[in-house]
């Protein structure tokens, strides 16, 4: 169900695209860019040009859901400046106090939702522009958005597993999108993903054939607007092969697309990795095996840390609003009053929580340096990594032999005491290269005899590196803990900062804080 969960979230920033391009053609009229011959950077600078001038706000709207589109077609997609630019458009929308548009950003927060993988924001939203749905007249635009509601809510059924009454909700948007008459430039990309998410279900009732079948309509329907929709399409049929025990067919599929320039969703990149390693390992191809393993610990930091800003964008408009409505309640004075003795109250247990915080991190720095001096690095007990860098995918079991293995430990003693560890760019295979052996035997041998994974074993190295060095020498204690990080071997700070607690028990400022109280007393 995992990997369901993250094509289908994947997809919804399909969908919401589309949301958006069908809001620009219904309201700019002859002033509508064509995507298709200016780039995404061109059309927000255009679009900030635009909103410095004196327009209206059905023009600021439209502007706002351009811009929104286009932070997610730009170069490194910014997911958290598109949903920015969607609440801007829903406060326009609301002040207008206009169905249609309503209606429609509505559904667009609630596919960012989806996008987001909040599932208790993503009814409320769809119920939302329900509302407003209802109140259309009768005719294209009512059976346009009530065919992507039922989309929606399917997709809502889907993650929970209910894939038959998913595979109903698709027939009935199905229906409604056939009230419209045939595919046309506004509509299309809608009887496309109605295919499409037709075929997501058979896939997951195990319906193979009947899943094919619908993802090659999907695949067949040309839309020259959504060209990169066409990934999602591969990669689901990729999902259908594999299945049907055809691998080969599977890693052709995706290894299709991962060639094309114009491929550039991390998101899905990081769903076809693992399908080709799981494709790989079936046809005991070792190679490719680690290659696409090396691949995918690569690229699932960034993915993560993209899809973070975005949801703290969503979190925070949320609360924005939220704080707008209560301004205007005539009992806000009394809030405000019980805001503030809240806050006292919050305040002074704030304070008290803090002091007990400062000793305990006290006392685990005492431990994890008493532990560092004697090169015995204790494992923190009570505390679970949140979120480390990524461990190593499970390999295939190899024997190594002794000779090799004697001489890896030999070179891993030379390693240790050199601090090349320290190299940002290092991986198990460059390693390897280093050591003139293979990637395997060099993971089964630490494995073995450090008792760790390669990047646990990696990360411990650099983390009491970095720990010596802020002990021995005070400089160090003045440093940003970017510098730290680079310094150590991490490409980012937020990374270090996680590892760096799940090893010493504590936050690297916590521990300048501890050494630098010890130094002062020396």
């Amino acid at each position: 169900m995992a990997r369901f969960l993250i094509v289908l979230m994947t997809f919804c920033l399909m969908i919401f695209c589309s949301a958006q391009n069908q809001n620009q053609e219904d309201l700019s009229g002859a002033e509508t860019l064509d995507k298709s011959k200016i780039s995404p950077e061109s059309i927000l600078n255009q679009s900030i040009e635009k909103l410095e001038q004196p327009i209206s706000e059905e023009e600021k709207y439209e502007v706002r859901m351009k811009m929104a589109d286009a932070y997610l077609k730009i170069k490194k997609p910014d997911f958290a400046k598109s949903t920015e630019m969607l609440f801007k458009a829903k406060e326009i929308a609301e002040k207008l106090d206009n169905t249609k548009l309503k209606a429609k950003i509505y559904g667009s927060i609630a596919n960012q939702y989806s996008f987001l993988n909040f599932p208790d924001k993503i009814k409320p939203y769809l119920d939302l522009s329900k509302q407003q749905v209802d109140k259309l007249s009768n005719g294209y635009e009512k059976n346009f958005l009530t065919a992507r509601l039922y989309i929606e809510y399917g997709n809502l059924e889907a993650d929970k597993e209910n894939f038959l009454v998913a595979k109903k909700d698709y027939q009935k948007a199905l229906k409604f999108l056939g009230n419209i008459g045939n595919p046309n430039k506004k509509n299309i990309f809608q009887f496309r993903r109605a295919f499409y998410n037709m075929g997501v279900s058979y896939a997951y009732l195990k319906q193979n054939d009947s899943a094919e079948y619908f993802l090659n309509k999907a695949l067949a329907i040309r839309d020259t607007e959504n060209k990169e929709f066409k990934y999602f399409i591969y990669n689901t049929l990729a999902k259908v092969y594999i299945d049907k025990y055809e691998n080969q067919r599977a890693i052709d599929s995706l290894e299709t697309v991962l060639k094309e320039d114009a491929f550039k969703d991390n998101r899905l990149k990081s769903d076809m990795y693992k399908k080709l390693i799981a494709s790989y390992k079936a046809l005991n191809n070792k190679e490719k095996y680690i290659e696409y393993s090396e691949k995918l610990l690569e690229l699932e930091p960034d993915v993560k840390d993209n899809n973070l800003k975005a949801i703290n964008t969503a979190v925070s408009e949320e609360q924005k609003n939220l704080l707008e409505k209560i301004s205007d309640k005539e009992s806000y004075n009394q809030l405000l009053i019980f805001g503030c003795l809240l806050l006292i109250f919050v305040g002074g247990v704030s304070v008290f929580y803090i002091n007990q915080k400062r000793k305990k991190e006290k006392l685990i720095y005492q431990n994890f340096i008493s532990n560092l001096e004697t090169k015995d690095t204790v494992e923190i007990a009570e505390q679970e990594p949140e979120v480390l860098v990524q461990e190593e995918k499970e390999k295939i079991a190899f024997s190594v032999p002794s000779s090799a293995e004697t001489m890896i430990l030999e070179k891993l003693e030379k390693f240790e005491a050199s601090n090349k560890f320290t190299n940002s760019k290092l991986s198990v295979a460059s390693l390897a290269v280093m050591f003139k052996t293979n990637p395997s035997y060099l993971s089964e041998t630490i494995k073995k005899h450090k008792e760790k994974n390669f990047n646990n074993y990696i990360n411990e190295l650099r983390i009491n590196y970095i720990c010596k060095q802020i002990l021995e020498r005070p400089e160090f204690l003045n440093y940003k803990i970017s510098y730290l990080a680079e310094e150590a071997g991490f490409s980012s700070h937020s990374s270090f900062t996680t590892v760096f607690k799940s090893i010493t028990g504590i936050s690297p400022s916590a521990f300048l804080r501890e050494a630098e109280k010890k130094h002062k007393n020396i």
